[in-house]
């Protein structure tokens, strides 16, 4: 169905011609139309993707996933594999954002140590993985900004058009230079990364002091700071969001900065990272009406 003065096309409920394996049965908890959706059945979670992208989900996760159990981390297995959709066991505890403050400090002081063995393991040779540099994001903020320039749903793009083309080739610059050999700032070593990291991918069971970590579609080798980077981020927008105290802000950062320290984070990258990632949040933020203002929040921090 189509409203062209709005212009918007509504869908049947849990219907996508290009999402086949999608079917109303089970509680459907994601729908990007024409992308993917995830909904909750009895066995787990299904992921319903487009042709052609189930084997390489179901690889990253099974991969990823090896590491990060292999850290500490509580992880979702792959059941079944179709050609349209990837089957997941569930992952005991609760989102972080649901945690009272005592168990919120464990969940961050597992996380960190967890975490920080994930960046040290040897993955030995990069043949199970994708990688991720620099230029590789940089390019993943330019699609973002793309999409906001084309789309605007709140008017951003085109109240703050000269700023979003400042922070644009900003970001860009900056991120390129990171891999640029003749300033020696380039760096061989890639590490296992998420790609996706932020405290909505997170589940703490605080009986057990697990934690678990969800969404491993997007995992690659990447520099260390990128995961680290957009978490920090999110932290951030979750304090500007009014859904965290900074006092438990704070006990995220810390853990954040620690691992960092642990890992061997470089400070001047990290910097670059948050600042692309708030560049990509901007644009994220500005198509989910309610947070159009935390958007502009986002776009007046960014350098």
């Amino acid at each position: 169905m189509e409203v062209p003065e709005f212009g918007v096309k509504l869908t049947p409920y849990a219907n996508d011609r290009k999402l086949p394996s999608l079917q109303p049965g089970g509680e459907l908890i994601v729908h990007r139309a024409g992308k993917r959706a995830v909904d909750c059945t009895s066995r787990g979670f299904v992921k319903h993707l487009r042709a052609g992208k189930s084997a390489d989900v179901a690889a990253a996760t099974t991969t990823m996933g090896a590491l990060a159990e292999g850290a500490g981390f509580s992880v979702p297995r792959v059941l079944e594999t179709t050609e349209h959709s990837v089957t997941l066991s569930t992952v005991p505890g609760r989102p972080l954002m649901e945690l009272e403050q005592e168990c919120w400090a464990l969940a961050w002081d597992e996380w960190q140590a967890a975490w920080s063995r994930i960046v040290l393991s040897d993955v030995g040779g990069a043949d199970d993985w994708q990688t991720h540099d620099a230029a590789a994001e940089a390019g993943v903020v330019g699609t973002w900004l793309a999409n906001l320039r084309e789309h605007d749903p709140g008017e951003l793009a085109g109240r703050f058009a000269d700023r979003l083309t400042e922070v644009e080739g900003g970001v860009h610059e900056a991120l390129l230079s990171l891999d640029d050999r003749t300033q020696g700032t380039a760096r061989n070593e890639l590490v296992p990364a998420h790609r996706d990291l932020h405290d909505g991918q997170m589940l703490f069971d605080c009986a057990n002091r697990r934690m678990g970590v969800l969404d491993f579609d997007t995992a690659v080798l990447a520099d260390r700071e990128l995961d680290l980077a957009n978490l920090e981020v999110h932290i951030d927008l979750r304090v500007m969001q009014g859904l965290l105290s900074e006092d438990m802000a704070l006990l995220a950062r810390i853990a954040i900065a620690e691992a960092s320290r642990v890992v061997g984070a470089d400070a001047r990258r990290m910097a670059v990272y948050r600042e692309a990632t708030r560049a990509r949040l901007v644009c994220v933020y500005a198509f989910r009406p309610q947070w159009v203002p935390v958007a502009e929040r986002l776009l007046d921090q960014l350098g």
